[in-house]
């Protein structure tokens, strides 16, 4: 079973913001060559041809040779998979991302070692014992704030998988949050109308100064995309004793 751990990075947040920029720079590259094809009617670039085009690239960028062709990788496949011709330049307005090799990433303790760099976290949980597959990556929310998310592959035991007691039928609605067929509703949380107010102030704040962005509005944002909430929510319905 593929599962996904997600882990806030707490040191070298420097480090991963100049391979961020770097990591930009290569899948700029790989879009212009595509748009080159395009103008000279040659064949469209594929994964493996964007890694030829690279190769050499990784020590003057800074950046693991896993980390380009990774990039390579999911700019072809990103292409395809919208059936464009050509895709969107990054920039600084995009955030942060740095894709790795499964095979790259060492466990160290409490730490993950990369690149000849050891990366601490706030190991909130235990990652399990298996193979990390490739799609691993470090990725940026909209506060700067970096995190790891590792692709794990978790062999199950099917002798031991527990079969279900009985079942329960769920109808999911505005006003409840869901209702079961043995007539139990669940109430909705309402999360975003429990900061609505704050988040309209935070906004009229920062609209008539444009040097000064109001850093409150992206917290409340934050706040309200933030999916601990949501998560606790959904584990805390699934281990009822009417859901299972």
């Amino acid at each position: 079973m593929i599962l996904v751990y997600r882990y806030r990075v707490k040191s070298l947040n420097g480090l991963l913001n100049k391979q961020s920029r770097a990591v930009n720079f290569v899948w700029n590259f790989c879009n212009d060559r595509q748009k080159d094809a395009l103008r000279f009617g040659r064949r469209w670039h594929t994964g493996f041809d964007l890694n030829k085009l690279t190769v050499g690239s990784s020590k003057e960028l800074g950046l693991h040779s896993g980390t380009v062709n990774a990039v390579c990788e999911q700019y072809a496949k990103s292409r395809f998979q919208k059936k464009r011709p050509y895709l969107r330049y990054r920039g600084k307005r995009n955030l942060g991302w740095v894709p790795l090799k499964g095979r790259e990433l060492k466990r160290e303790g409490d730490a993950f070692r990369f690149a000849g760099n050891t990366f601490r976290v706030f190991k909130s949980r235990e990652l399990p014992e298996g193979k990390i597959k490739d799609g691993t990556n470090f990725s940026q929310d909209s506060r700067g704030n970096w995190f790891l998310n590792i692709v794990v592959d978790v062999a199950i035991d099917a002798a031991n998988a527990r079969d279900p007691v009985r079942g329960v039928g769920i109808d999911l609605g505005l006003k409840d949050f869901a209702t079961l067929s043995n007539g139990e509703k669940i109430e909705a949380q309402r999360i975003y109308r429990g900061a609505e107010k704050a988040l309209a102030v935070a906004q009229r704040a920062g609209k008539n100064d444009a040097s000064r962005p109001s850093m409150r509005k992206w917290r409340i944002g934050e706040m309200i995309f933030n999916t601990n909430c949501r998560i606790a929510l959904c584990e805390n319905l699934t281990t009822l004793p009417s859901a299972t």
